[in-house]
């Protein structure tokens, strides 16, 4: 109960959020009970489980495992408490986003937007972001195109966006603070409201940002496999604007085959294609192997084609008319 206290006084001091504690009544696993002392809490409008690991000596998959099983079984959020941690296995937690606090030294949670690096005598804001993550741009180009609505539970849509549940309620916790939605408890589930479409729409056509990480041109078949038409080849597809581009795919950074880009890249004269690598998925909520209209007017936002702009008006009115 000492340790219990002095981490709860430590978030508290350095955050000034306050703790609410809560009884625990949560039926899980042997293994994460003899592992874990487990600490039942709310926290700015979260319900936390802190889960302060007993033995150092665990591997950090054990875990990662953990902390997904507490999340799904608890539907709260879930962090991981450690006298000491080492940087290197700093860094790897922060690179899968799971949350934790060394004692002492360091408060990393991202579902609040808070991430706090501290030591005796000083407090370090590390980072604290506010902008669109691709899975919560996924969530609302969904939402505009009527695969998801309000009321959805938190796992209907992770199978729809094909995420992993806990990163779809990260996605979801951010569209909250940044008031996209609003997340209602309901017993043990959480429900979700979107605000009006139109709304949405506004603030993605003004703040929505590309997702291309990079482009380059082929003269290989070998990612047309795997590819979504982009570009040129989008707007022709959702407008009578005539395309006689050379044909435009784009295909998900993940998902690239194995091979030294360099091999495949050639001039554009030579040209097959030209390939977009996204940072996200660009098939999901595509329309007949087509990236979704709205990607199309936030990748060419800058033209200053007239043809081009008189198809992108097209293709945006037809958008506006679903709302």
């Amino acid at each position: 109960m000492k340790l219990k206290k002095e981490i709860f006084n430590y978030i508290e001091t350095n955050t000034q959020w306050s703790i609410k504690h809560k009884e625990l009544n949560i039926n899980l696993p042997i293994y994460i009970k003899s592992a874990y002392d487990l600490w039942n809490s709310s926290i700015a409008n979260f319900d936390i489980l802190f889960a302060r690991v007993k033995n150092n000596n665990i591997g950090m998959t054990i875990h990662y495992n953990a902390i997904k099983k507490i999340e799904e079984s608890c539907l709260c959020r879930a962090v991981l408490v450690f006298d000491y941690l080492d940087s290197r296995s700093i860094n790897r937690l922060i690179s899968k986003q799971i949350p934790f606090i060394v004692k002492n030294k360091q408060i990393y949670m991202p579902f609040a937007f808070m991430q706090l690096q501290t030591d005796k005598l000083s407090l370090k804001v590390l980072n604290k972001s506010t902008d669109l993550t691709p899975d919560t741009d996924i969530i609302l180009i969904g939402y505009l195109n009527n695969k998801l609505n309000s009321q959805m539970m938190i796992k209907d849509i992770a199978t729809i966006i094909n995420r992993e549940i806990r990163a779809t309620s990260i996605a979801l916790t951010i569209l909250e603070s940044l008031e996209y939605i609003r997340l209602e408890k309901v017993g043990r589930k959480k429900i979700i409201h979107f605000i009006p479409k139109k709304n949405i729409y506004e603030q993605l056509k003004k703040n929505g940002k590309s997702p291309i990480k990079y482009k380059f041109y082929t003269n290989s078949n070998i990612l047309n496999k795997n590819s979504t038409k982009s570009g040129y080849s989008a707007i022709s597809r959702f407008s009578r604007l005539i395309d006689n581009a050379i044909p435009t795919i784009a295909i998900d950074t993940k998902k690239l085959p194995k091979i030294e880009i360099a091999n495949i890249k050639c001039e554009k004269e030579d040209a097959l294609y030209l390939v977009e690598i996204w940072n996200r998925e660009p098939s999901i909520f595509s329309i007949e192997n087509t990236i979704n209209p709205l990607y199309i007017l936030r990748l060419f936002k800058d033209e200053d084609d007239e043809r081009t702009k008189y198809a992108l008006e097209e293709i945006e009115n037809k958008i506006i008319e679903r709302f």
